[in-house]
């Protein structure tokens, strides 16, 4: 059991990558499902999810403040799922939460990354959780700007009818996002309102600086790594 543990901080990084990979597949899927189910699943994958970020968050005060933010965000999900007329606002607070949550997630993880001393192959693949969890975050900013404002994003015909149904509302706008950050800009779901709008620009430039700045720093970890290890054998 012991071993399990380390062995899973060790690699808490690829974990989660894995359930986050496992939540993008599910998300779009749960649609056709039954209301149970869907709570069900969604219960199940934010369980998850919280299990590993309790990994990744190794100090006591970040798994305090982890819960604090997360019980809001889960409160809010079975809510929406559940009481109809509750919908709107608990749409709002969970978008908010998770809002919250994984910008400071993000921010724990590129720490542990500007700290370490050493490149390991699990700080690559935490540098690219940085990244999707950063494009989440602001997939649910594009989610609240549309709950309060329907017509600031362009909808193709093929996706506009599906985005009455708040699985596939949250794996569209995951989806804008992602094509935002990386700067792909497919025109199916495009921000024309100047809220929106800032907010892609803004998701572009934080892109790019993610990439530059993090790239950066784990060449310069490599290239100090590879120093130390000329000087213990020319000594």
């Amino acid at each position: 059991m012991l071993y399990g543990i380390s062995g899973l901080r060790k690699w808490k990084h690829l974990a989660l990558l894995a359930a986050l990979v496992v939540a993008a597949v599910v998300e779009p899927l749960v649609g056709s499902w039954s209301t149970r189910t869907q709570v069900f699943v969604n219960v199940i994958v934010v369980g998850v999810n919280l299990g590993v970020f309790l990994v990744v968050f190794e100090q006591r005060w970040e798994r305090w403040l982890a819960f604090f933010l997360v019980a809001p965000l889960l409160a809010s999900g079975i809510v929406h799922q559940t009481l109809s007329n509750w919908a709107q606002i608990a749409a709002i607070v969970y978008h908010c939460s998770a809002f919250v949550f994984l910008g400071f997630a993000v921010a724990v993880i590129l720490k542990r990354i500007f700290h370490q001393e050493t490149i390991r192959t699990d700080a690559v693949i935490g540098a690219l959780c940085g990244y999707l969890l950063a494009a989440v975050a602001w997939a649910n900013a594009y989610a609240l700007v549309y709950l309060f404002r329907p017509g600031s994003f362009r909808v193709g015909d093929v996706i506009a009818p599906q985005l009455s149904d708040w699985n596939l509302q949250r794996f569209f706008f995951n989806y804008l996002s992602i094509t935002t950050l990386t700067s792909l800009g497919y025109s199916d779901i495009t921000p024309i309102d100047t809220l929106a709008l800032s907010l892609s620009w803004i998701e572009v430039v934080f892109g790019q600086f993610y990439i530059a700045v993090v790239v950066a720093q784990l060449v310069g970890l490599r290239l100090a790594e590879a120093m130390r290890r000329e000087r213990r054998d020319s000594n």
